[in-house]
């Protein structure tokens, strides 16, 4: 069986970038179309030229079934649609994340098992770490979740920020980030967990570190948090003092590890403990990735 035949919408932006590296050398998965904006059209990039994202019928007559969109939300809300209706496109923006087609595959990777077109998108990079070490806590019972983040520059996309406004600073706003991060996790854990977050951006350019505190309702200590996260595959728990560093530790589990430290006992039957997680890979491109290969079988749902 040969390889299936994916296209890259917004190629040559830090996301599409990064599905670029990932999908050089993936084993079922071969690009063979990739769009970026009007005056890079024509341009030539890992051996193909840049095509025009309405250019729906070239692709097609390439054989792509499968399409990994890094479009910008104003621009996928009119163009991911027609790329849906008649193939399975997986979409890193803001614009179709709702009840029925918001995907983290940890938690809800089987919607979209089977899934030959429409369109499904990744959640948001920073709710990564939040939602996937909240999903093993549930069982203690949270009552209430306190989460600061420090997100990487390169979240905020090549154009995001200027380099003078972020270089020896710290901006505490991020637009829209808190209002996305707790519409989603309500979508994804189909209940209320209560959380107050502020989102930080920091001068990091890959890994988005989160500072996160929850109140659990059953007592516990903490090698009982301590086992309950190492036994999960995708988390890595680090045992020195001042880990995880986004230098050190953003690509560990080829980047799609959620990297754990500083796991302590607070007050008022607390846990506190600080989580990275490479926020190109693990929080767009990798995940982006896992969900197509869950709709195509290559990977079970939850694994």
């Amino acid at each position: 069986m040969g390889k299936i035949s994916v296209g890259i919408l917004g190629a040559t932006g830090a996301i599409g970038e990064m599905y670029r590296k990932l999908l050089s050398f993936h084993p079922h998965f071969q690009v063979r179309f990739m769009s970026a904006s009007k005056q890079k059209i024509g341009d030539s990039l890992d051996g193909l030229g840049l095509e025009n994202v309405e250019d729906i019928y070239k692709a097609k007559q390439l054989g792509v079934e499968l399409v990994f969109s890094c479009l910008d939300t104003q621009t996928a809300l009119i163009m991911e649609p027609l790329w849906g209706e008649t193939s399975l496109v997986i979409s890193s923006s803001s614009a179709f994340r709702d009840r029925n087609r918001l995907i983290l595959p940890e938690i809800n990777g089987g919607k979209v098992l089977g899934r030959t077109k429409g369109i499904f998108a990744k959640s948001n990079c920073t709710l990564h770490p939040i939602a996937l070490i909240l999903k093993e806590l549930i069982a203690f019972e949270i009552v209430h979740a306190t989460a600061t983040t420090l997100q990487a520059v390169s979240g905020a996309g090549r154009q995001g920020l200027a380099a003078i406004d972020v270089l020896d600073n710290v901006i505490p706003f991020i637009e829209g980030e808190e209002e996305k991060i707790l519409e989603e996790l309500h979508i994804l854990f189909e209940q209320n967990i209560p959380l107050n977050i502020t989102c930080c951006r920091v001068p990091v350019y890959d890994g988005h570190m989160v500072s996160l505190e929850v109140q659990l309702k059953k007592p516990f200590i903490v090698d009982e948090i301590h086992h309950a996260l190492k036994k999960v595959p995708w988390i890595e728990i680090l045992e020195q003092k001042d880990r995880p560093q986004p230098r050190l530790d953003k690509d560990r589990g080829n980047g799609m590890h959620v990297c754990v430290g500083r796991i302590r006992k607070g007050a008022n039957n607390t846990v506190q403990l600080v989580a990275l997680t490479h926020n190109r890979v693990r929080g767009a491109a990798g995940t982006g990735i896992k969900i197509a290969e869950i709709a195509y079988g290559f990977t079970q749902p939850g694994a």
